[in-house]
């Protein structure tokens, strides 16, 4: 039991992370035909310096961007060529054009036998078939949703937006996030290296609470018809610009 629980903790601290991460990734919304897109995006620092790229495509997807779901794989890699690739995958459901992040399919038993292999993979512990399946029981218990992440609307009308509020728990780790001082905010033309874009504006601020921690931060996104996310600053809670997400290229 005390193994079992040795990779339930490294897994938490996975899980963690790959969902904070999708929080500030919405990029799957307003595409025409996602079973054929691929995104490649550029991260830049608070200084507009490149600090890595990430590419996202659609792995699989049910029904439509209308009312559907997807699953979306995503892989960034550093700004050095000796840095490693890293993957993973973001659900998403759709409900009337509007898209939120489906936490709950990060815990079904094929997801978690995958966060479970990767956790104690880089543990060096390893897992046997009997212990992943043990660990995947044992979480599913101890594992409480509820709230949702929500996106930008179908049909964008400038003004407010309605806030939400997403919780996490596992065990002894509770994650919040909360969006608010949500809105649209205008419509801005926007070139970047993909192409040049009409865009609505959405601002919100995004406040998370985890393992005893709290940031606060504003994002401005930039969203087109046809494509999704075009451009995002992040400011953090002083107003000075943190990091900006670029689209690069987009196929499909």
């Amino acid at each position: 039991m005390k193994r079992i629980l040795h990779i339930m903790t490294c897994v938490i601290g996975f899980a963690l992370s790959w969902g904070m991460n999708a929080y500030a990734q919405d990029n799957v919304f307003f595409v025409p035909d996602p079973e054929t897109a691929r995104w490649s995006y550029l991260e830049m620092d608070g200084n507009g310096a490149t600090t890595a790229t990430i590419v996202y495509s659609v792995d699989s997807m049910t029904g439509d961007a209308v009312n559907g779901s997807a699953k979306v794989k995503f892989e960034s890699a550093g700004k050095q060529s000796s840095e490693e690739t890293m993957g993973s995958f973001i659900y998403y459901k759709f409900k009337d054009g509007e898209f939120t992040i489906d936490m709950n399919a990060f815990f079904e038993a094929d997801v978690l036998g995958e966060l479970i292999d990767a956790a104690a993979g880089a543990e060096g512990i390893g897992a046997s078939e009997e212990e992943k399946k043990k660990a995947i029981e044992e979480m599913r218990k101890l594992i409480e949703i509820s709230g949702e992440v929500r996106g930008i609307p179908r049909y964008p009308v400038i003004g407010a937006l309605p806030d939400y509020e997403f919780v996490f728990k596992l065990s002894f780790v509770t994650m919040t996030v909360k969006g608010t001082e949500r809105k649209i905010s205008g419509k801005e033309k926007l070139t970047t290296p993909a192409g040049t874009f009409d865009c609505f504006i959405m601002e919100e601020t995004v406040t998370t609470k985890a393992m005893m921690q709290k940031e606060v931060e504003k994002t401005v996104s930039w969203y087109a018809y046809g494509v999704g996310l075009v451009k995002e600053n992040t400011y953090d809670k002083k107003g000075k610009l943190v990091s900006t997400t670029l689209l690069n290229s987009i196929n499909w």
